[in-house]
């Protein structure tokens, strides 16, 4: 594997690093010009537990909207198909992608870092007044995705990676290009850009431990460098590169003053308390289930 790229990697383990079929399906239907609002809200209220969480999130503070909704139907009407279609995409694959390897991080523990940082990357993109924002939570949610598959891919050699980094023998980054011949976050990029998700949430994943690499999403991938800082502030990080400061640079990138991040912190906890528990209502239902069987 050490002497395979990115792109060969993902291509030849496409079959287990599969978007949801609910995801492609939705994303079918939003190329197809003769499909319509109806036929989108058909197909997500045919699961009833995915619709159920997809209302609860909608409804949450994350959109912020006055009045109650009640339906899919509503609901699309109130984001818009994409917006929709990007949070039955983060529902789904927290869902799908629910087990790992032993020895390595919990699911739940490697989703709870992703939810932490999706919510302060869109309150940070709130905070900057930048519209779809949406785009700026699938980012933060998936910035690690590189890490779940290499995980998943290559278990044996990234327990490896990190008991060597947490014995202090060189960064994440450094031992993965040696594993691997490259790094979590270009595999994660590659990931993305093969299931055809936005140029800015690939590039601010590909750069989000160095966001001036990112060309024209400089501002989007240092979003995400900061929100990766403030979910680490909220949530346990997941290995030890996540354990770093924040590039000084992202300040001036993003106009904004340092002194601003412990509101913006309190602002991510307060909206990713709300959020946590419907995203991961599946783990939850997994530990009480365990509990009452006395696992």
């Amino acid at each position: 594997m050490t002497q395979l790229s990115p792109a060969i990697v993902i291509e030849d383990n496409l079959e287990l690093l599969s978007l949801p079929d609910i995801v492609i399906q939705l994303n079918e239907m939003l190329d197809d010009p003769a499909c319509n609002a109806a036929d989108i809200s058909q197909l997500i209220s045919r699961d009833d537990t995915l619709s159920n969480r997809l209302l609860k999130i909608v409804n949450s503070p994350l959109y912020g909207i006055p009045s109650r909704i009640d339906s899919v139907s509503m609901a699309l009407t109130a984001t818009g198909a994409v917006q929709l279609r990007d949070m039955v995409m983060a529902l789904s694959l927290i869902n799908h992608f629910n087990h790992l390897p032993e020895g390595l991080i919990s699911a739940a523990h490697f989703w709870r870092h992703g939810i932490a940082v999706a919510t302060a990357a869109r309150v940070l993109a709130a905070r900057l007044q930048i519209p779809n924002s949406e785009q700026f939570f699938i980012a933060g949610l998936l910035h690690d995705i590189g890490k779940l598959a290499m995980y998943l891919l290559q278990p044996d050699i990234s327990r490896e990676v990190l008991v060597m980094a947490s014995r202090g023998n060189h960064d994440v980054h450094t031992l993965e290009q040696t594993a691997f011949g490259f790094d979590h976050a270009e595999l994660g990029a590659e990931l993305l850009r093969q299931w055809h998700l936005p140029g800015l949430v690939i590039k601010s994943v590909a750069n989000h431990h160095h966001p001036t690499g990112a060309g024209k999403f400089v501002k989007e991938a240092a979003i995400v460098h900061l929100a990766n800082t403030i979910g680490n502030t909220i949530d346990a990080i997941i290995s030890i590169d996540d354990d770093f400061p924040v590039d000084s640079r992202v300040w001036e990138i993003l106009q904004l003053d340092p002194n601003e991040q412990a509101d913006l912190t309190m602002e991510a906890h307060v909206m990713q308390h709300s959020l946590q528990n419907i995203f991961l209502e599946l783990y939850n239902e997994r530990d009480t289930t365990t509990t009452e069987l006395g696992g």
